[in-house]
């Protein structure tokens, strides 16, 4: 298991959710939620749908733009709340726990959030864009294997570049395992954090990669490594690269 550097994000509740048997049952809505995704002045709908047993648990949600149709995406798994601590960081446009909502002129984000099991890694994270009237899947995480991005800590959905057009930020967990010969630090690994643009298409923006790291961490690449080393300081300032 990894010695996690993350906030602590409700570990143990989703230890005993993991254990929990998924029983099937016929489809039901069990959310209706509404709000005006694309700035139409019209309520559109949103419903989360499961055939699971969990009450929090969900497999299809249908969103619904008033006077242009229906749109409804499948889980590979499900989703469920919203972590807690991403919700310490950003405001949800839609009053509820189940999903994150964010919109500006440009458009509307949707975030669906799946389970984190005990030691870190998340089932499922999906991101929906509402732009031009239409609602799409845009990112979607199958398993924390590497083969699709690893959103184990969703650190933020925000307008980095102050055009009206959001930016997802997310990052793996890293490990810590040593003391450096400094106080009040510690050695650990290096976890970059990750920025994806919004759109339709939903690529890792590199520029903004980049630059997001270099401000909020430190920048030694874009990919997880063992084998840089980080100083983290304990009081919570920015962490460096560290060399003897």
């Amino acid at each position: 298991m990894k010695k996690l550097i993350f906030p602590t994000l409700i570990i143990l509740a989703f230890y005993a959710h993991a254990e929990q048997v998924k029983e099937r049952h016929p489809y039901r809505v069990i959310r209706t939620l509404t709000a005006d995704l694309n700035n139409d002045n019209r309520s559109d709908t949103i419903r989360l749908i499961s055939d699971l047993e969990g009450r929090n648990d969900f497999n299809k949600v249908s969103i619904s733009l008033a006077g242009y149709g229906k749109s409804v995406f499948k889980a590979r798994d499900y989703w469920t709340v919203v972590d807690s601590e991403f919700l310490v960081k950003d405001k949800n446009a839609i009053h509820t726990k189940l999903l994150f909502a964010k919109k500006t002129d440009k458009h509307a984000v949707i975030l669906l959030f799946g389970q984190i099991d005990g030691a870190g890694y998340r089932g499922e994270f999906s991101i929906v864009n509402i732009e031009n009237n239409k609602a799409k899947l845009v990112f979607e995480e199958i398993d924390g294997k590497g083969n699709k991005p690893d959103v184990e800590w969703a650190r933020e959905l925000t307008d980095l570049e102050h055009n009206g057009r959001l930016c997802f930020v997310y990052s793996e967990m890293g490990e810590l395992y040593g003391t450096p010969p400094v106080p009040n630090a510690d050695l650990g690994t290096y976890h970059p954090y990750y920025v994806y643009k919004i759109t339709d298409t939903c690529q890792l923006d590199k520029p903004l990669t980049r630059a997001y790291n270099e401000k909020n961490y430190v920048f030694a690449g874009y990919r997880y490594s063992e084998k840089i080393k980080v100083l983290y300081p304990r009081n919570g300032g920015k962490p460096r690269i560290w060399k003897k």
